[in-house]
């Protein structure tokens, strides 16, 4: 029996015992002791030879079985006896931020805990929700003070049970903390952390949303800015991997790499780029242990690849498998692991047949010169990671994508494009932003590609089914039948189909024409007419959830925004929506008072975006979002009441609040703003109340054809402010089932007169005026 076959034979034997502790608790011996007994029938079936390597199998099964249960049937971590208990820990941090819509959290390892006036050690990881803000690295030592909480579970998510397997036993929502120390001066965590950090920052510079976080988890894996419907798109598209860290993702980089350079450089010298690739995501992907992972798996199907020897890279992977499992056991029931170790043997043992059997259609069809080998090629690369998968992907998550296979075909080759220019740009904004700029426009069309793919095809009734449950028992005899029919696929190379030269180019040269042309078409419509502006005053309520931001579009495309609502990436998807692509610089940003729903999104733009001239009233607040402001201000001034500006012919006109204006009630300091073009007038009113409206209405007349409705339409306005300005249309910028009762009854009574529209009902709203007519369109 060959080497490759033994190793095969024990990975399986190492890989039976995981499943059989962690599927029905068998003993650790369980698997090795059936094996032992199959001894005596190997020998007489095959002699000595088959007898020697049964018995090794025993072996390995027994160590294998061995390692893990030493995991699998460990204790608790002691910090799980505090659960449900107001305690203070000390320890460190040890993940790299995840981001949420006005939060961020990080995985504690915990070392000592406090018991009365006493501190002693500990052990156990929590997992601790901070304020959006919050950029602790990994190595930072903190001191936790708060409830420990049982994680929730969820309907179609036993989040518990997720967390428990990284050894998260509690959660712990916006402690008291104390910094104790910062990381080590040099550390791999670090260090690797702070660059990532760094270089998805470049790309938020550089690209608008979603395209920068989509950028983000192709290049490396922080796909947590993903707007969460268009995540569920890539899911039921079967594109999900594509912003993961995951071997079957870096394996189909890897494979489409050498797949595309192979015609220009040779087989042997597409080795390069396609190695290139690997190391490129391995450094900036970081070297956890899913990276790791996923590099090695990766190298094992291109070593295979290079080869042409599938025997001996299915041997590799098992000899991989074994080495990652022994030294973290945990990754045996990590389903990224099992996807990345299913979807590498798929693509290894199935994906050269695949590929001969629909080249060899294509050659019987003749349609070999509208068919590019990449295509089929491709085209097979997912075809085999998708039936290797597939009984993972029904018993976790209960769903298939069907339109995976053509959704993968149509962008694994765009992928590889679309993972250089977002790498690039993210290099060249970090050394000169212009660079990155113009890296950014290009990465931009594959990256909006492949998100209007996914939004497209995942919004067709068909994409994706609904399977009923099986359990992980299913799911092994799955597999031991496509063992059973892969033996055959492994034992035998797949017949090659020589190439034949095509007798016309036509369908070639039509297609790269078509492509040209609709990219021509792209580029203008997308690009170029967006250059002129609207020509007109657009004034956009955009759809921040509980919270204000309005952004002014000027006739010529110049942009005022007022106020960032609660979340920086909520602001920043909605700007991404309204602007041009190529648009990453905004003339003015007015704050009209500083709380967490009308400024916490500005510090984040800030860093986004190029901002000229930043206005506020003066006031402020101990939130942690006003002083980051100021610290990410360029040019900040302050206004009051008599102060106005011009921008492209429109006048804004700061009525509220006068100069030394003081209240103890901060929403009464917001300003007000009145926006007049042409005989058309706009009036902003952020948070005002009742008092500040009434002397308001006493210094000015404060009619206006546009209202946007003060503090979210609460019952806080007065209703003979609403009533005198007498608005033909009136905004209300609020969150969808908010706990404050926005808006108010009352408020809605007092504006039966006005054209009434809502964010929460209607979406982002904008109101256009070309000075004389006001019309009003809706987007959700």
């Amino acid at each position: 029996m060959s080497p490759s076959v033994t190793l095969i034979i024990f990975a399986l034997a190492w890989l039976s015992a995981i499943a059989a502790i962690s599927l029905w608790g068998a003993p650790a011996s369980a698997v090795a002791l059936w094996l032992a007994a199959l001894v005596p029938i190997a020998a007489a079936l095959g002699g000595r030879s088959l007898a020697a390597v049964m018995a090794g199998a025993s072996v390995v099964a027994l160590v294998g079985g061995l390692r893990f249960s030493a995991w699998h049937d460990a204790p608790p971590p002691d910090l799980a006896r505090y659960v449900g208990h107001a305690i203070a820990v000390e320890g460190r941090i040890d993940s790299e931020p995840d981001p949420g819509e006005t939060t961020t959290r990080f995985t504690v390892a915990v070392d000592r805990i406090r018991s009365g006036d006493d501190w002693s050690a500990t052990s156990g990881r929590l997992l601790m929700t901070e304020d959006q803000y919050a950029d602790y690295l990994p190595g930072t030592a903190v001191r936790l003070t708060g409830m420990l909480e049982l994680p929730p579970t969820f309907d179609d998510f036993d989040y518990r049970a997720f967390l428990t397997r990284r050894g998260i036993v509690g959660t712990m929502a916006r402690p008291r903390l104390e910094v104790l120390g910062d990381p080590p001066g040099w550390a791999l965590s670090r260090n690797g952390t702070e660059a990532r950090l760094r270089l998805e920052s470049a790309l938020q510079h550089a690209l608008p949303e979603p395209e920068a976080s989509l950028a983000a988890g192709v290049v490396f894996g922080r796909s947590g800015n993903l707007p969460p419907d268009l995540y569920e798109d890539f899911r039921r598209t079967g594109l999900a991997h594509i912003v993961a860290v995951s071997g079957s993702n870096v394996a189909i980089v890897t494979a489409m790499t050498f797949v595309l350079a192979a015609p220009l450089l040779g087989r042997r010298r597409a080795i390069g780029p396609a190695t290139l690739t690997v190391f490129a995501y391995l450094v900036v992907a970081g070297l956890s242990a899913s990276v790791v992972r996923a590099g090695i798996m990766a190298i094992v199907f291109l070593t295979g690849e290079l080869l042409g020897r599938q025997q001996s890279s299915l041997a590799a992977l098992g000899a991989a498998a074994i080495a990652m499992t022994a030294l973290h056991p945990q990754a045996a029931v990590d389903v990224g692991f099992q996807l990345s170790l299913a979807a590498t043997a798929g693509l290894i043992v199935f994906g050269p047949w695949i590929r001969s059997g629909l080249d060899r259609f294509v050659e019987r069809a003749g349609c070999r010169a509208a068919v590019p080998r990449v295509l089929t090629q491709t085209a097979a690369l997912s075809l085999s990671a998708t039936l290797a998968t597939f009984p993972i992907i029904w018993v976790t998550f209960g769903t298939v994508s069907l339109i995976g296979p053509l959704a993968n075909v149509l962008v694994e080759p765009i992928f590889v494009v679309m993972f250089w220019l977002s790498a690039l740009a993210a290099v060249a904004d970090l050394a000169w932003a212009p660079a990155g700029w113009v890296f950014g426009l290009a990465a931009y069309y594959p990256l909006a590609l492949v998100t209007w793919l996914a939004r497209t095809l995942g919004e067709l009734p068909f994409a994706s089914a609904t399977l009923p449950s099986i359990d992980g028992s299913a799911a092994l005899l799955a597999y031991i039948a496509l063992a059973v029919a892969g033996w055959p696929a492994y034992r035998h190379l797949a017949p090659s189909t020589p190439a034949r030269g095509s007798s016309s180019r036509v369908p070639r040269t039509v297609a790269l024409i078509a492509g040209c042309s609709l990219l021509g078409a792209a580029v203008f419509h997308i690009s170029l007419l967006p250059i002129r502006g609207p020509g007109a005053l657009e004034v956009t309520a955009l759809d921040v959830g509980q919270g204000d931001a309005i952004l002014v579009t000027t006739p010529h495309g110049h942009h005022v925004l007022v106020d960032g609502g609660p979340s920086a990436i909520g602001l920043a998807r909605e700007l991404g929506a309204v602007l041009p692509h190529w648009q990453r610089s905004i003339d003015r940003v007015l704050v009209t008072h500083p709380q967490e729903d009308h400024i916490a999104g500005i510090p984040g733009l800030l860093d986004r975006y190029d901002v000229d001239a930043e206005f506020d009233t003066g006031a402020t607040n101990t939130i942690r979002s006003y002083p980051l402001y100021l610290q990410r201000a360029h040019d900040r001034s302050e206004i009051h009441a008599g102060d106005s500006f011009t921008e492209d012919g429109l006048l804004f006109e700061v009525l509220w609040p006068p100069v030394g204006y003081r209240t103890d009630e901060l929403n009464n300091t917001s300003l007000i703003i009145r926006i007049t073009y042409g005989a058309t007038r706009v009036l902003l009113t952020g948070d005002s109340e009742a008092p500040a409206q009434r002397e308001l209405m006493n210094r000015e007349d404060v009619r206006a054809d546009v209202l946007k409705v003060p503090h979210h339409g609460s019952k806080t306005s007065s209703t003979e402010f609403l009533r005198a300005v007498d608005p033909a249309v009136a905004v209300i910028s609020v969150g969808a089932e908010n706990h404050f009762g926005h808006p108010a009854p009352e408020t809605l009574a007092a504006l039966t007169g006005a054209t009434l529209f809502r964010t929460d009902r209607d979406g982002r709203i904008t109101v256009s005026s070309d000075g004389r007519r006001v019309t009003v369109r809706t987007e959700r």
